[in-house]
């Protein structure tokens, strides 16, 4: 007798410990509901260790603690993996609440337009346990063309496209690097934000990386320059000086004229405070 009630208890406290391991939500929200055909796909995973007890993530060989599931909404098939995530160990403590940006991205061949769902799961130490998150919606398009130009650089054929998108409600415009060859997606990359004051300029230069100058609020302009692999390499921002605002080739290379750098006011000084005034 003495023998079954110590099994009895002992059955209650693995019942009981296999319920505060699994207390630990997952929630998985992206940056963005909306991405260009090509960029990083941002989303943020948030850990909350609802337990009195220290938990620690740990990858194990061939398991690590984290796994993603990836569906294409519209076909409700799985895409698959392109390669293993390698996520840092986490140590949450009672209570404690965790959170971080992970690139998508790098673990799935994201180059069609399309409607997404990914859900997280992590696996808990030394046990078979698992929580996932709910899951995460966000949108793939290669939104509207405005310009494009057709390089050769590394030895393919690249088509450089100035694209336009809504994201939160607002026009942005995205810089995009393509195979022509392939007519795959190489990159992708947001450039500014635009408003329909003033049709952006583009240009290529001598290296033929693409030069692009828009209005993006009533007082900035944004200058951003992305490269032949389709990443953004610089952006600034500008006030209007005086004068016809554009984008010119000079001897000395692409710059914009008409506009003065905006600089950022110092602490204690004027700070911006309408969105309007807002620089992004």
């Amino acid at each position: 007798m003495k023998n079954i009630y110590q099994m009895i208890l002992t059955l209650v406290c693995m019942l009981l410990c296999g319920q505060a391991l699994g207390q630990v939500e997952v929630r998985l929200q992206p940056v963005r509901k909306d991405y260009i055909v090509g960029e990083n796909v941002a989303l943020r995973l948030t850990l909350v260790n609802q337990t009195d007890a220290t938990i620690s993530l740990t990858n194990t060989p061939g398991r690590p603690w984290l796994n993603f599931h990836l569906t294409k909404r519209t076909e409700m098939s799985s895409v698959p993996p392109i390669a293993a995530g390698k996520f840092p160990e986490l140590v949450l403590t009672p209570g404690s609440t965790r959170s971080f940006e992970l690139n998508l991205k790098t673990l799935y061949r994201l180059n069609t337009a399309g409607h997404y769902a990914a859900v997280a799961t992590i696996r808990l130490p030394n046990s078979t346990n698992t929580y996932s998150s709910n899951r995460c919606l966000f949108a793939l398009t290669n939104g509207g063309k405005v310009r494009e130009f057709n390089i050769q650089a590394r030895g393919e054929r690249i088509t450089l496209s100035l694209r336009m998108a809504t994201v939160n409600g607002k026009e942005c415009l995205f810089g995009q690097a393509i195979n022509k060859d392939t007519n795959q997606v190489i990159s992708a990359c947001y450039l500014a934000e635009y408003v329909n004051f003033m049709q952006p300029r583009v240009l290529l230069d001598s290296a033929q990386n693409l030069h692009m100058l828009c209005q993006s609020s009533p007082e900035f302009f944004t200058y951003s320059v992305m490269n032949t692999h389709g990443e953004r390499s610089s952006a600034k921002l500008y006030k209007r000086a005086g004068g016809v605002v554009d984008l010119i080739s000079t001897g000395k290379g692409i710059m914009p004229v008409g506009l003065t750098p905006y600089v950022a006011p110092k602490p204690g000084e004027k700070k911006v405070r309408k969105a309007s005034e807002r620089p992004f």
